[in-house]
């Protein structure tokens, strides 16, 4: 997948081809961090069609997302309505979005960017965390070039370890690691796949 110039219009479209894209069980990797931490406010930039804002309001979270798609925002809302929980979210761009209030954890699942976007944006989530606030990242790791189950095709789109421990250079690292892992998360996300994960927290 290549970063679209309109992302809301390419987000819309694949958005509206299938029921669930990515499924509607949470990413695996950021249900386990969830289960280790204490309930609260939590937000989940470019969350889709809701499936991990949807899990983390079941756990008993005050989930907040956004996206630049309005057809996967309103999916999100119906989603959650289907499972009895309530969250609140809106359509927004990585570019200008802010939230207005801050948070004790964020969780960014696959929210893959241009390099000049990724860098304005990675500094603002660390704003946008409380003290002691929790951050949880997953995303394709470079390998991920030689796999069909998903991600952009750009290299420069792709998280490393010291990228993303560069662009939170604020935060203390809890977990850092790139591994392979295999994918079962609806039909865009299936099969083997490289990925890089972190867990940092905000110093209190």
């Amino acid at each position: 997948m290549k970063y679209a110039q309109d992302p809301g219009a390419f987000w819309n479209a694949r958005f509206g081809a299938e029921p669930a894209v990515y499924g509607e069980g949470p990413n695996v990797f950021f249900a386990q961090q969830l289960a280790r931490m204490t309930p609260g406010r939590i937000l989940l930039p470019g969350d889709g069609e809701g499936r991990n804002a949807v899990h983390a309001a079941a756990q008993g979270w005050s989930a907040r997302s956004f996206d630049a798609s309005s057809v996967g925002v309103d999916k999100a809302l119906a989603f959650a309505t289907q499972r009895g929980v309530t969250i609140e979210a809106e359509v927004g761009n990585a570019h200008d979005w802010e939230p207005g209030e801050a948070f004790d954890a964020i969780g960014l699942c696959y929210l893959h960017m241009p390099p000049a976007l990724r860098e304005a944006f990675h500094p603002r989530v660390v704003e946008w965390l409380k003290p002691g606030g929790t951050l949880i990242v997953e995303g394709f790791g470079p390998e991920q070039l030689a796999f069909t189950s998903g991600g952009p095709k750009a290299l420069d789109m792709l998280f490393t370890t010291a990228m993303l421990e560069a662009d939170f250079a604020g935060l203390e690292v809890e977990i850092s690691v790139t591994e392979e892992v295999v994918l079962d998360e609806g039909p865009y996300h299936q099969g083997r796949a490289e990925v890089t994960r972190l867990v940092a927290h905000k110093p209190l």
